[in-house]
């Protein structure tokens, strides 16, 4: 049962039955930043897919090359595939994902940035998801990943707020410390918010750290990628947030768990 009902996506697109746990939290491994060439971690994609399922991951986010490559050993882990792109998104993304067996599409928006992916494209690919009952996955950055200076807290809260009006089911957005202002953000979207990992950091236990704050805040999950995928054990590390998103565990206790494993 859901504890929160903020928390409950709509359910009329049972697709996201495979994204989202019965708790409405999820545990996302985004695995779609080898777009544009090889990246540490993802050299061999069936291993380290095998791997976090293994961990328990909720669900994957990838491309369609790359779903395609681990279809046999992602099993019934959920799918989201990322239609970025140079051309029009909602012309072919959708009705391919469908076919693909996708449990939801992404799309990135760039609010602030006119060089960038814009919202009527989101509300477009929106249209079309719920045409075929679609969910659909938002990615609004303010301005762009670069622009460092823009991922304010008001901005953040603005972007998911507007990526939810936009139609989107769910939306991944950046953390921004502390916890008591980002309820701001989780506080005015009134779709499940998940927090984005960012670059790889090398500090397992701040990765960690940045889960727990992000669901004391309100968030419905996470959708980490560099810093799950570049780990030693990836498997550990998902079931290490895993305790933490599902399992409520505190930061210590799965820092704890992961690190035993690991030495």
């Amino acid at each position: 049962m859901f504890q929160d009902t903020k928390a409950v996506p709509h359910w009329s697109k049972r697709r996201l039955h495979h994204i989202f746990g019965r708790d409405g939290r999820a545990v996302v491994v985004a695995m779609d930043h080898a777009a544009y060439g090889p990246k540490y971690g993802l050299e061999q994609p069936n291993k380290v897919v095998a791997k976090i399922v293994k961990g328990g991951a909720d669900a994957i986010l990838t491309t369609f090359g790359m779903a395609r490559a681990v279809a046999d050993v992602l099993g019934n882990t959920g799918l989201i595939v990322g239609l970025d792109s140079e051309g029009p998104v909602a012309d072919y993304g959708v009705e391919h994902a469908l076919r693909f067996g996708a449990d939801a599409v992404m799309l990135k928006v760039f609010p602030g940035n006119p060089q960038e992916t814009k919202l009527a494209d989101l509300r477009r690919l929106a249209a079309r998801c719920t045409e075929w009952n679609m969910p659909l996955l938002a990615e609004p950055i303010p301005v762009s990943f670069q622009e460092k200076s823009a991922h304010t807290v008001e901005n953040v809260a603005k972007a998911a707020r507007t990526a939810a009006e936009a139609g989107a089911d769910f939306v991944k957005v950046h953390y921004v410390a502390p916890v008591v202002d980002y309820r701001a953000v989780t506080g005015s979207c009134y779709v499940p918010v998940l927090v984005l990992g960012g670059p790889a950091t090398g500090d397992p236990l701040g990765t960690l750290q940045v889960a727990a704050d992000a669901m004391d805040a309100g968030a419905c999950g996470v959708i980490f990628g560099r810093n799950i995928l570049t780990h030693p054990r990836p498997d550990r590390m998902v079931a290490a947030l895993g305790e933490i998103v599902h399992g409520g565990a505190t930061v210590n206790t799965a820092f704890k768990s992961l690190s035993a494993l690991v030495l």
